[in-house]
């Protein structure tokens, strides 16, 4: 009773706090406190940013925090990096970028989903800043595949699945350039057993703007591969 007492005394709260008229700077002062119930309706009320510090507030609420804040937080980030040309520039400090690199790898994956639709807008054309991203994800990839290698059927291996899984999720919005690095990623993606892992990598290989020896060699393999999900994108090689 008491349980469901608190459960309406939240809805009411959150009814009233919605209906509120937030000015900017109180969006930004409660972003600066630990009122995770009021925080998540103030991300979303935010219709801009004015400066860098304001940027590096919001997307310190992408880590660290509650699902539902992480959440709006990675929302509102997409919505601004999509429709905002100049708030988009100031999402590309490094530390920012780190960010929205275990912003991919979050355990919701609703988070995960929209941090990667923005990739293909955050980073239209090559920059340093791509290159960046690129090697702090196949980092990344890396450890993931080290942390594979250690770990027996267990909820860490399946974890770690999940960060593959959106790890090439990224990467195929990305469209890197082919390299040894690429490749190695791909090969050992497209050998895993479980067939979300190799859907995916195939989704990477149906996307990528070139190729080579290696790459063709992985794409042959995944072709003759039996599971409907890995074969719709591997027919398109």
């Amino acid at each position: 009773m008491t349980d469901n007492i608190q459960i309406l005394n939240d809805i009411e709260k959150a009814a009233l706090l919605c209906e509120k008229d937030y000015s900017h700077d109180e969006i930004i002062d409660i972003l600066k406190t630990e009122d995770d119930f009021e925080k998540q309706i103030c991300i979303l009320n935010l219709n801009t940013l004015k400066n860098q510090s304001e940027a590096d507030l919001l997307v310190h609420q992408l880590t660290g925090h509650t699902s539902l804040i992480r959440e709006a937080a990675a929302s509102k980030i997409c919505e601004f990096i999509q429709t905002n040309s100049s708030l988009k520039k100031l999402f590309m400090t490094e530390k920012i970028l780190d960010d929205i690199l275990k912003a991919v790898n979050d355990i919701n994956p609703n988070i995960c989903r929209m941090i990667c639709t923005a990739l293909p807008i955050l980073f239209e054309e090559k920059s340093e800043k791509k290159g960046y991203f690129l090697n702090k994800l196949y980092k990344r990839f890396e450890d993931i595949f080290n942390e594979l290698e250690k770990l027996k059927r267990s909820n860490w291996y399946t974890k770690k699945l999940f960060n593959l899984y959106w790890g090439l999720e990224a990467l195929a919005m990305l469209n890197p350039s082919v390299d040894d690095r690429l490749e190695c990623i791909l090969c050992k993606a497209a050998a895993i057993k479980e067939y979300t892992i190799r859907e995916k990598t195939a989704m990477v290989l149906a996307l990528l703007p070139e190729t080579s020896e290696k790459i063709n060699e992985i794409k042959q393999n995944l072709k003759a591969d039996t599971n409907f999900y890995v074969k719709r994108y591997s027919q398109s090689f």
